[in-house]
């Protein structure tokens, strides 16, 4: 499963990416901010899709720190201007998109960047007792492999790259689930949470009281 970084500062936009691209296949991240996507480039993403127009800082500063990464960047703007565009190429993005662009063009250009990655990369997350192989999606606790459902495992990475980050109830439902009113009936968000802990240490997610849960 490839990796996605989205840095984008429109949430709309942010999540309507993520669940199209969550829906072809990809593990995805977000960040809405330079120092947001800051805390993230270090973990490990194989293509950042780059809104060049942040609120804190401007983007380019970016490409670099990501490239360093061996990241691929892929830069989104609605400037449709050569000179904006040359220079995003030039500090190294791989390829760019001028907003509003089609998703199916986004997946494009994403398998194109992949492409590029050289081959047999060793793709392994570690926290704690638990070991995540990225390369074949297999989750290993005190060495032994722990059989999770395609919906634990992107939730438990998703927890894993990010330590001790609070998500509220209601992001982790705009991440994973598509259906609120299902939610809110059959309570499926504590209910896979509680699935998880059963297969793993019961006290790996803590459950902070009336926000949502973290990583501890």
């Amino acid at each position: 499963m490839k990796n996605i970084l989205i840095i984008e500062d429109n949430e709309e936009i942010g999540l309507q990416m993520a669940k199209y691209l969550r829906k072809m296949g990809y593990e995805v991240d977000l960040a809405a901010s330079y120092y947001g996507a800051m805390d993230k480039i270090n973990i490990d993403i194989d293509v950042a899709l780059l809104d060049i127009n942040l609120p804190d800082k401007d983007g380019h500063h970016l490409i670099e720190k990501l490239k360093e990464k061996e990241i691929r960047v892929i830069v989104t703007t609605v400037k449709n201007d050569e000179d904006f565009i040359i220079r995003s190429l030039d500090q190294g993005a791989d390829d760019y998109l001028t907003k509003p662009f089609s998703l199916a063009i986004l997946r494009a250009r994403i398998d194109a960047a992949l492409r590029t990655l050289p081959l047999g990369q060793d793709k392994k997350i570690t926290y704690k007792d638990i070991k995540i192989d990225l390369n074949d999606s297999k989750v290993y606790f005190k060495g032994d492999q722990i059989e999770l459902t395609p919906l634990e495992y992107e939730i438990l990475v998703l927890f894993i790259k990010n330590p001790h980050r609070v998500y509220t109830r209601g992001q982790l439902l705009e991440m994973f689930w598509e259906d609120r009113d299902k939610f809110v009936n059959d309570n499926t968000l504590t209910s896979t949470i509680k699935r998880i802990r059963e297969k793993l240490n019961k006290e790996i997610i803590t459950t902070v009281r009336g926000i949502g849960y973290r990583m501890d």
